[in-house]
């Protein structure tokens, strides 16, 4: 998700990506099943490693003379003070082929009013707690008041964004996107992430935005208030474990917000396609000498389903960098 000045458009726009489930599939998305599972609520128990050295757990994929190094990154932004040795990122970035990232949306200036239109959907008409059931209301202003944030932060959007506006607040002070710390590392080789896939943002939002309904949206708000109390400590304890390669510890960050935006309309059936096509990208990498790498959130990964078992479905081995297996 983009970061958006004072929860604005941006913010707004990037809810609507998020709605879209990560990003991934065709212009014309099928709808999900009605109910469908959480894609990633499951991961595979062998994959649950603890990395040789006290750094970020790696995996790899070879055929022939070539390879493709995986990083699964931390799914939660990373907070001060914690951070990673990245003496193995850079090992693997120097002379790569290329690095390989998910697939993007993409919209362009003819999609200027269809993006209007969708803004116009995250905003409220009146203020926003008010359209909230009473306990969760008192819960909501409890949780603002306690960042130090006014009512009037998130009074004109939708219940929806203003959990994530408020998810937002929560997060320590000085929080990094570790996928950002990744991109800039390689740019400053001269390697640009390449997505596994570019998409139209368009049909993706408008699908994902039909299904905020209110007790959809109410159910998110508590999702993202029960990951908002769940304090800088959980958030914290997670980092330290992927950083140190601690790969169980890593998966415990809250992310029952992210359940919720994943299992709306489309959600997971843009996932997996969305994670197949990160498969195929490898795929097509290992057919040029030398090596690669790939970088995907740690959840993704591992899932039942997700990259790993992706991957091993089209014939290739996967190999952990590990000390040990669960």
């Amino acid at each position: 998700m983009s970061r958006g000045g004072q929860a604005g458009w941006a913010a707004g726009l990037g809810l609507a990506m998020a709605l879209a489930a990560g990003a991934g599939g065709s212009a014309q998305p099928r709808q999900a099943p009605p109910q469908a599972a959480d894609p990633e609520a499951n991961v595979v128990e062998a994959l649950v490693i603890t990395a040789r050295h006290p750094a970020p757990a790696w995996w790899r994929v070879r055929k022939g003379d070539s390879e493709v190094w995986i990083l699964g990154i931390l799914d939660t932004p990373m907070p001060p003070p914690v951070t990673w040795r990245r003496e193995a990122l850079e090992q693997h970035l120097k002379g790569a082929n290329g690095m390989i990232v998910g697939a993007r949306l993409h919209a362009g200036l003819e999609d200027l009013f269809g993006l209007f239109q969708l803004y116009g959907q995250l905003r409220s008409k009146t203020p926003m707690e008010e359209a909230l059931p009473p306990d969760l209301r008192a819960r909501f202003a409890a949780e603002r008041t306690a960042l130090g944030k006014s009512e009037e932060r998130y009074a004109h959007w939708r219940p929806m964004i203003a959990g994530l506006v408020l998810l937002r607040d929560a997060r320590p002070e000085g929080s990094e996107d570790v996928g950002r710390q990744v991109g800039a590392a390689a740019r400053r080789l001269g390697i640009r992430g390449r997505p596994a896939g570019e998409y139209d943002f368009i049909p993706f939002a408008r699908t994902a935005l039909a299904s905020m309904t209110p007790p959809r949206e109410a159910q998110c708000v508590a999702a993202a208030l029960d990951d908002a109390e769940a304090g800088t400590e959980a958030l914290r304890r997670a980092a330290e474990g992927w950083a140190r390669g601690d790969v169980e510890t890593a998966l415990t960050a809250p992310r029952r917000f992210d359940r919720c935006l994943l299992l709306m309309a489309g959600g997971p059936d843009l996932w997996r396609r969305s994670t197949d096509d990160m498969a195929d990208a490898i795929v097509q990498a290992l057919a040029t000498p030398g090596h690669s790498v790939a970088v995907i959130s740690l959840r993704r990964l591992l899932a039942k389903d997700g990259l790993v078992e992706s991957l091993k479905a089209r014939g290739l081995t996967v190999e952990a960098d590990a000390a040990e297996a669960r």
